[in-house]
């Protein structure tokens, strides 16, 4: 099973080298924590200078990782300081990237989503404290779940406890995609953390009931028009033809085909800028749009995620030692994007690429641009940096195939055994089995199985490759394998297994079948 990044804990504290220098400094001085920060935003730091440091640092970047475009945007006092396009549209025509490129947005759509249902709060029509079930006739929630709200197992307390709060704050225990019957909700709403699409595509179902109307034409009204967003649209436009960039996967090839969405999702489906994006965020930072308590209450921590790291209405927030930042990320496999920002001192960075490897340099990108040492919530996230063992052996096996996929293991476990670990061996297979790289996939996720053979979650992703690539009988005998391997597995959790247990069971059923 491929274990999404927002679902991976951080194995160790990030911070806690910040925290050495910060007793340190106090037992040194008497000063006050954070008064001094090891890592200080750029907040001083000459224009020109920043401009000609990320002109000649990005393109080295794009290159080491592999990602054929991007665009940037930088703020800084509240205002738009730089922005610019690097790299090309697409590999198969070479035109470039620039400043009015349309990006695919991914979930960087959330916060804006949140952003025009905190006008509604603000204008009384949504409360967000009051359970949304209550703004939706039966039929129509029936409908959206699959069954009715009284079958047998399914938790129908939960969901009438459900509040536009819970949704924004990704705690309403609704799933990300995850479908079954009955419908699944994974907790009582308002007691955990989990991301969740689902969630916000409920408070976009309230929304376009009050309203009337669909949600593209909402925001279009309430958001793009008054924020001076002129080149973005919850929907494809014919105008984008010429203007947006193609997606292209972990070995920067690609189709060449647009993703053309024609009916809007509060989570996922923006066409934007990076400039545009970037007149929003400043909107956030200056109390544009919304009064100045809204903008606080959707920056405050709403339930916490892990140590630092919490959400609020729309954007995860990360306390660090210059301040709190508001942060998002963006992946639709082959469009990944991140924007940070902190409302004080008003300084951040959007960035969007067109490039299943986008995440690869958040890092340095936002150390680069605005500073202020590793950012938390991509590393809460966990994804693998361009120059981490994982990525380095992902692109080590594209340069040389599957039949070389042996030797390379044996040499990265050796010279990185703390960091080639299980699970970057099991992220490098996915983003060749995303790329379709099928014989290089199952090469190294097989790699995986025979180094940890008490592993049920190595064998589930094999399993999973080998049915991607229509080998029906190996994928078989691999989900034979998760269930006979699930009791031998001492790592993972229970909650974890059961998922695996469950998921086994289903794919054996339906191969079975065929």
């Amino acid at each position: 099973m491929k274990i999404r990044a927002k679902d991976v804990k951080m194995k160790k504290d990030p911070i806690s080298s910040v925290f050495m220098i910060i007793l340190v400094g106090l037992f040194m001085t008497g000063w006050p924590a954070f008064a001094q920060s090891p890592d200080p935003l750029k907040v001083s730091v000459h224009p020109q200078t920043l401009i000609a440091d990320l002109e000649k640092a990005i393109p080295g970047l794009m290159k080491a990782a592999d990602i054929p475009g991007l665009s940037i945007a930088i703020i800084r006092e509240g205002k738009l300081l730089w922005a610019h396009g690097f790299g090309v549209k697409s590999t198969k025509t070479n035109e470039p990237v620039s400043e009015d490129t349309i990006f695919e947005a991914a979930s960087l759509t959330k916060p804006f989503f949140a952003y025009i249902a905190m006008e509604l709060v603000e204008s009384g029509e949504i409360d967000l404290d009051k359970p949304l079930i209550e703004y939706l006739p039966r039929q129509k929630i029936e409908e959206a779940l699959g069954h009715s709200l009284d079958l047998e197992g399914f938790r129908g307390d939960w969901l009438r406890m459900i509040t536009a709060r819970h949704a924004l704050s990704h705690s309403s225990g609704l799933p990300h995609g995850e479908r079954g019957k009955p419908f699944p909700i994974f907790f009582e709403p308002g007691t955990k953390y989990r991301y969740s699409a689902d969630g916000y595509f409920y408070l976009q179902s309230v929304i376009e009931h009050l309203k009337g109307k669909p949600l593209a034409e909402i925001m279009e009204k309430m958001a793009f028009e008054p924020l001076q967003m002129k080149a973005s649209s919850m929907v494809w436009q014919d105008r984008y033809e010429t203007q947006a960039a193609v997606g292209h996967d972990a070995a920067s090839e690609t189709d060449g085909k647009f993703r053309k969405r024609m009916h809007a999702h509060a989570g996922a489906s923006l066409y934007t800028t990076a400039t545009d994006y970037a007149r929003f965020v400043m909107a956030m930072m200056n109390d544009i749009g919304l009064k100045e308590e809204t903008i606080r209450e959707m920056l405050k921590p709403q339930i916490d995620v892990v140590k630092d790291v919490s959400w609020g209405l729309g954007f995860g927030l990360e306390r660090t030692s210059n301040g709190t930042a508001f942060w998002q990320w963006g992946d639709y496999g082959i469009f990944r994007n991140y924007i940070v920002a902190y409302k004080e001192p008003k300084i951040g960075v959007v960035y969007l690429t067109n490039s299943y490897n986008g995440l690869s340099i958040c890092q340095d990108i936002i150390k680069q641009a605005i500073g202020g040492g590793k950012d938390l919530g991509i590393a809460y996230l966990d994804y693998d940096q361009h120059d981490s063992p994982g990525s380095l052996f992902l692109k080590a096996v594209l340069e040389k195939g599957a039949g070389h996929a042996a030797e390379l293991f044996r040499k990265f476990k050796k010279k990185n055994p703390a960091e080639f670990t299980e699970a970057a061996v099991n992220r490098a297979g996915y983003r060749l089995l995303n790329s379709k790289r099928y014989p290089e996939a199952i090469a190294v996720l097989k790699l995986n199985v025979e180094a940890y053979p008490e592993s049920a979650n190595a064998c589930d992703s094999l399993a999973e490759a080998y049915l991607t690539s229509d080998n029906k009988e190996q994928a078989l005998t691999y989900y034979k394998k998760v269930l006979e391997t699930i009791p031998r597995d001492k790592k993972a959790d229970r909650a974890f297994l059961d998922g695996l247990k469950s998921n086994a069971l289903a794919k054996l059923k339906e191969l079975e079948k065929k």
